[in-house]
């Protein structure tokens, strides 16, 4: 009876008001976005959920789950590795799934937010994952009155975060392809029924600007804004999963005008160069400046995009090559293989020191050439 009583107020919780997500691409500054609305006294950010990506490819969305897909939807979910960042143990989960009759899809999801909900005493849910952006009709399927706020960050910068933390690899290019991909869905959605359902926000207003950004958001989702908003900064210890706080060391001090355009203190003219032959058409539509803006760049965007998708991966396996047949020694040969497995076991240590994989939106290896022909 208790377990009933308290599911039907986790359900009543998370029915008083539509739910938000927060999406785009990684490193655009949503985790920022996440302190501030949380810290609203009425709205509930969890840690980014994840498993909703495969839960809404692999269950029905419009009807009840079957006691076979009911199980299989409870260890999607479960079986994250960021399960355990919402602090809820799997047999509570469980316990209340198993007293919900005719189970859906969006009756899962309500158990885990209306749980958070009960946990911080808060009234409405928002959620914050940047690959949602990939499933706005689904989202929009469940939560038919559910609004998305997409943040847009300068391409540059993204790719510069990315790079420093070498999400995707060592150069700019490889960098670059999570904000273009999450470019090319949020545009897909903004021509389609769900437009209204979307606000885009730039971070950079959101530094500058903070106030009026936050009182345009919060207007758009239907709450009033709140001056605590702007006062975040104690909560990112217990909002942010410990293993994430090394990323997001900025959090703990206000932002200023030193967080917008890092690429042009940070980036050698080589790497804006790149940088804006992948992302140029992308910067000037969400109203960024570039550098190298004269079209006469344009046939050398094509060049570049050519050779770092084609031609760059391979020189340095073909130079080793090279520089051996020249010397025709086997002591070379010995020392290139050595110094070859010597790099690998420093890659192979530096993944192994990553707490854990974090699965991104695309597979940069598998849709980087796409670019060229953009």
């Amino acid at each position: 009876m208790k377990i009933l009583e308290e599911v039907a107020s986790s359900r009543a919780d998370v029915a008083s008001a539509p739910p938000f997500f927060i999406v785009g691409s990684g490193r655009s500054g949503s985790t920022l976005l996440r302190m501030m609305l949380a810290s609203h006294s009425r709205l509930a950010i969890p840690p980014e959920t994840w498993f909703l990506l495969p839960l809404v490819e692999r269950m029905p969305l419009d009807r009840a789950l079957t006691r076979e897909e009911l199980d299989q939807a409870i260890s999607l979910m479960t079986g994250h590795y960021r399960w355990s960042d919402m602090k809820m143990g799997v047999e509570e989960f469980r316990d209340r799934a198993a007293h919900l009759k005719a189970p859906s899809v969006r009756n899962l999801v309500e158990i885990v937010y209306g749980i958070h909900l009960n946990a911080v005493g808060k009234q409405r849910w928002g959620d914050k994952t940047p690959p949602y952006v990939r499933i706005v009709p689904q989202l929009a399927t469940i939560f038919p009155a559910a609004r998305f706020i997409y943040l847009v960050r300068d391409g540059r910068d993204v790719a510069r975060s990315f790079q420093s933390l070498m999400i995707y690899g060592r150069t700019i290019h490889q960098n670059t392809i999570e904000w273009l991909d999450a470019n090319r869905w949020v545009r897909t959605w903004m021509a389609s029924q769900y437009a209204e359902s979307i606000i885009r926000v730039r971070y950079e207003d959101l530094v500058v600007d903070t106030e009026n950004t936050l009182c345009r958001i919060c207007e758009f989702i239907g709450e009033q804004y709140e001056p605590q908003m702007l006062s975040w900064r104690d909560d990112v210890e217990h909002l942010v999963p410990q293993r994430e706080i090394h990323v997001h060391k900025k959090l703990k001090r206000a932002s200023s005008q030193t967080d917008i355009e890092r690429w042009r203190r940070e980036m050698s003219s080589r790497e804006m160069f790149v940088a804006e032959s992948f992302l140029h058409r992308d910067l000037l539509h969400f109203g960024y400046e570039c550098r190298f803006r004269a079209r006469s760049w344009r046939p050398l965007f094509w060049l570049t995009r050519l050779y770092c998708i084609f031609v760059w991966p391979v020189i340095p396996e073909r130079a080793v090559w090279f520089f051996m047949s020249r010397l025709g020694r086997k002591s070379v040969r010995s020392d290139v293989h050595a110094a070859k497995s010597s790099d690998s076991l420093v890659e192979d240590a530096g993944r192994v020191r990553q707490s854990a994989p974090v699965p991104r939106a695309v597979n940069p290896s598998r849709q980087l050439w796409k670019r060229i022909f953009k």
